[in-house]
């Protein structure tokens, strides 16, 4: 755990090249309160607009969010659009020195008229499909030559929309190649020109499609290894993530709970955009997979083309490590259930349960500190070279190097609260056991009428 989350401390040091289809994703918000006596269609009283980066800039935006610094390339075409969405490119602090106007084409545009905040009503898409080509290619190349040495991996995304032809993926991979620079793909188009790729990303669908077969996850993730000759990592909705290595490796990464799923738009660009980052900050496949995993898990559970931080990521990998940590150990004495033993924060926490008639070793740690918290029951705490009656409520602090020892008077249950625990930090003079009748009775006898207040 430590060393994926120093992976993702190095992230804002890492440069990215983004080649791909870049689009505005355009939401027309408003209300809708009658229906229209033109046509049964509701009509939309429009409040506000909002515009943001879509398609390969929605993965750059990504990549910015979680500190990276990105090169993005990709077609734009001489109209107005083209200013709306480098505006919402340079608002999200993403350089547009790579964007090559194409006067043949449009800019991209997915216009969405969205009721409220998150129903969906219609979409509108302004496109110009055709392949790139004459000198327009030729200025996508030269950008890629001049900056490939800059970036430490390439983040190809293809969403089918004219840029990404053979001409330019043979001149790219094959300086990528020369360079020794990994490239990752998330194509929903042509993946048969990127054969050999370090790590590929489609979602189940498009796997299925590209396979030719409806067959299981296994089968198709394994026919693809073998015909791409890549790295494949299959997103699969609430099931999670799926990996299959070229070493022949396949690893299954679980949601592990049952999402609240509002919106799958540009899911699969963090997925694509974080396993980028994993794999340039030197984390393995098997590691990769699971981050991305996380980063489904969080961007799905929130509206429209979202992105995530790597704070957010750091937030889920500690509580997925503390629910970890949880376990139940049984104790002559009763039992310990963990309910968290955090080494990078140095804390922990447990609920003893301690049975009448028992009581622990007497023991010390030349490390740990500790406080006990009564919450039932009776304890006769030895601590200090003294014994101390506690009742719920009562808390008492256990300072490195003390020898302690706690009695159950009753059933109680105890709360402990300490820094990381480590076994070998344990120093045991007598074991734990079942008091004899004589001193537990003469124990009984002594805190009478303390137990009767």
């Amino acid at each position: 755990m430590e060393r994926l989350i120093k992976a993702l401390d190095t992230f804002k040091d890492k440069k990215v090249m983004v080649i791909g289809d870049i689009m505005l994703d355009q939401y027309l918000y408003g209300s809708t309160e009658r229906i229209s006596p033109e046509a049964p269609v509701p009509v939309i009283k429009f409040k506000r607009q909002d515009n943001v980066p879509g398609g390969a800039g929605n993965a750059a935006k990504n990549l910015i969010s979680l500190g990276a610094q990105v090169y993005l390339v990709g077609l734009v075409g001489n109209d107005q659009n083209r200013e709306l969405l480098i505006e919402s490119l340079k608002h999200e602090r993403i350089n547009t020195d790579g964007l090559v106007i194409d006067i043949s084409r449009p800019t991209i545009i997915k216009q969405r008229i969205v009721s409220g905040n998150f129903f969906q009503l219609l979409r509108v898409d302004y496109e110009d499909s055709r392949n790139v080509s004459g000198d327009v290619q030729e200025s996508i190349v030269s950008y890629i030559t001049n900056k490939a040495s800059d970036v430490d991996i390439v983040l190809v995304s293809d969403y089918g929309k004219g840029l990404i032809n053979k001409s330019i993926v043979d001149s790219a991979m094959t300086l990528f190649r020369q360079k020794n620079i990994p490239v990752i793909v998330d194509s929903k188009h042509n993946m048969n020109l990127f054969t050999g790729a370090t790590l590929m990303t489609p979602n189940m669908k498009e796997a299925k499609r590209f396979a030719g077969t409806e067959g299981s996850v296994e089968e198709v993730g394994k026919f693809l290894v073998d015909k791409y000759n890549s790295n494949f990592l299959i997103t699969r909705g609430s099931e999670g993530i799926a990996l299959f290595e070229r070493n022949g490796d396949t690893s299954y990464f679980s949601s592990k709970k049952k999402l609240v799923v509002h919106d799958v738009t540009g899911a699969g660009d963090s997925v694509a955009a974080v396993s980028a980052l994993c794999l340039a900050s030197g984390l393995d496949f098997k590691e990769t997979a699971n981050i991305a995993n996380i980063t489904g898990r969080i961007v799905v559970q929130k509206p429209g083309t979202s992105t995530l931080t790597v704070a957010e990521l750091k937030e889920v990998l500690m509580i997925s490590q503390i629910n970890m940590s949880r376990k139940k150990v049984d104790k002559v004495w009763g039992s310990e259930d963990w309910i968290v033993n955090y080494e990078q924060s140095n804390y922990c926490g447990k609920r003893l349960i301690l049975n009448k008639g028992y009581q622990c070793s007497i023991h010390y740690h030349k490390i740990k500190s500790e406080v006990f918290y009564i919450n039932k029951g009776l304890v006769l705490m030895q601590a200090y070279g003294k014994e101390k009656l506690m009742t719920p409520g009562d808390s008492l602090l256990i300072e490195p190097g003390t020898k302690h020892r706690f009695i159950g008077l009753s059933d109680a249950e105890i709360i402990e609260f300490s820094s990381h625990h480590k076994e070998e930090d344990s120093y045991r003079d007598e074991p734990s056991g079942k008091i004899d009748d004589v001193t537990f009775n003469s124990y009984m006898e002594r805190y009478a009428e303390e137990m009767k207040k």
